[in-house]
């Protein structure tokens, strides 16, 4: 999983990303480079013009019909999981909404967490992970500069056991 949120969770306000921030930017296009993306289908809608080639996106809706160039339209995490497990793929990087992230989280063994060093108003939160559940380990951060308004420290959490059966994570590494 990978996401930027601010100090209270905060992933959007108003449906949409409440900064920019070309560092983040930058580092989320390197990560997703070639993969396969789960994400839904008001985050897809509002990426559109930003998928590369070798990018896959499984987009999760119940609108049935919904069509996906160069992607699937999918019903459930579980649904995208054997989709890319029937391709072979090793790796699906959930890239958002909430409730996207809340449905994958119990799946996921890695989250790539970007917090945005701000507290703002917003309907959309990223879910809480528990110290109990997840171990923080590298961390980056970077101060506010003429190019990023806010601060923000990126940071690799690790699952401490296994995520649940039918998880992100059969076959192969899913994060």
């Amino acid at each position: 999983m990978m996401a930027a949120a601010s100090r209270n969770r905060v992933l959007a306000v108003g449906g949409r990303i409440p900064w920019h921030l070309p560092r983040d930017v930058a580092h989320f296009r390197a990560r997703a480079a070639g993969r396969w993306l789960l994400l839904g289908r008001g985050t897809y809608e509002q990426m559109e013009g930003w998928f590369r080639p070798g990018q896959v996106p499984l987009v999760l809706t119940r609108q049935k019909g919904y069509k996906v160039p160069e992607g699937h339209a999918v019903g459930s995490v579980e649904e995208a999981l054997a989709r890319a497990a029937a391709a072979r793929v090793s790796e699906v990087l959930v890239c958002g909404g909430g409730q996207v992230y809340e449905a994958a989280l119990p799946m996921a063994d890695e989250v790539i967490l970007t917090t945005v060093d701000c507290e703002i108003a917003g309907e959309v939160l990223f879910p809480e992970l528990g110290e109990e559940e997840w171990q923080r380990g590298e961390t980056t951060v970077f101060p506010a500069d003429a190019a990023h308004a806010w601060g923000m420290s990126i940071a690799t959490y690790c699952r401490k056991a296994p995520p649940v059966a039918g998880k992100l994570g059969e076959p192969g590494k899913e994060s």
